[in-house]
């Protein structure tokens, strides 16, 4: 089986949930044998813990081949370029079209 699935965080308290979430997806989909793309989109406040030196470790998401989209947008608005995110992150145009765009590629849609 495989299945395609997209992560939201646009809420700053919702780290720990985002995490354990994807966590979670991971183990289940490696136990039921499901394989597919996994990315989390990162827009509005959050955007500032997507910063190199940030206590959140986003590498621990990208060591596991996970995709990790910023919203452009979102680090304009919080006065962030690329030279200040954490390494490996791909920043793209606008978050709400990165879902939307993810959503008609199939992608389920996660919000914790």
């Amino acid at each position: 089986i495989i299945m395609d699935v997209i992560f939201h965080i646009d809420e700053s308290s919702k780290w720990p949930v985002v995490f354990g979430n994807i966590k979670n997806y991971l183990k289940t989909a490696q136990d039921q044998n499901v394989s597919g793309q996994v990315e989390l989109l990162i827009n509005g406040d959050p955007i500032v813990q997507a910063k190199a030196g940030s206590d959140i470790a986003l590498s621990e998401l990208t060591a596991l081949g996970i995709e990790v989209a910023v919203c452009n947008n979102a680090m304009r608005s919080h006065a962030i370029t690329a030279a200040d995110l954490q390494p490996g992150l791909t920043v793209v145009p606008a978050g709400v079209f990165e879902l939307a765009k993810r959503q008609h590629e199939g992608f389920a849609y996660i919000k914790p």
